[in-house]
């Protein structure tokens, strides 16, 4: 009795980390797809260069200064589509990938927070061919990018814990391809046979 509780919570554990995991890759890798996409930086530079007087406004959003951290959203939807075609050691590796594009994506989310102004520059850099901003301002909107790296971050360390457990696509098909194989009046084709004498049986009879 005491053995089947066990069994009962463990396998109840098993399919609600299952569940939080997807649902934390949905979130965050949403989350950060939508951080990026929003305005994180506005600067102000001179319409002629050497000419202060006259300033423009450019806006950027968090995926023009922070490209690679945006990108990790996307890498947390794609891992959904992984976790539920692999099992085993792929899951391993998925949660490494993951728990890397979390700490990418926290990494650029800080630096940006701490201190905006490099990205900035970079940014400017690319878009008007040299010149710093004269006068800058940020906002708060790297905070949610943070949050979403945070969530992917959390779910790759909960995949290595416990994707090993979980069920996937691959072993339903490989039951329902067992259960064609094995059905009676069939027609016995030579893949067939070879499972049947894996098997020990006499593939004949």
């Amino acid at each position: 009795m005491t053995e089947s509780i066990q069994d009962t919570d463990e396998g109840r554990l098993t399919v609600f980390s299952y569940r939080l995991a997807l649902l934390g890759l949905v979130t965050s890798g949403l989350i950060i797809i939508a951080a990026f996409a929003v305005p994180w930086a506005t600067a102000s530079v001179p319409l002629v260069s050497g000419l202060s007087g006259s300033l423009t406004e450019i806006t950027f959003a968090g995926l023009e200064l922070f490209g690679l951290a945006a990108g990790m959203g996307w890498v947390g939807l794609a891992a959904v589509a992984g976790i539920f075609a692999t099992r085993g050691w792929g899951r391993v590796i998925i949660g490494m990938v993951v728990v890397v594009a979390g700490l990418v994506t926290i990494v650029g989310s800080i630096g940006f927070g701490v201190d905006p102004e490099p990205a900035l520059v970079g940014a400017l850099s690319d878009r008007l061919s040299g010149g710093a901003p004269e006068q800058w301002s940020s906002t708060p909107w790297w905070l949610l990018g943070l949050i979403g790296g945070l969530g992917l971050a959390a779910v790759g360390v909960l995949t290595l814990a416990r994707g090993r457990t979980w069920p996937g696509l691959s072993r339903r098909y490989e039951r329902a391809a067992k259960t064609t194989s094995t059905k009676p009046g069939g027609p016995l084709s030579a893949l067939t046979a070879w499972d049947a004498l894996d098997r020990g049986e006499d593939p004949t009879t």
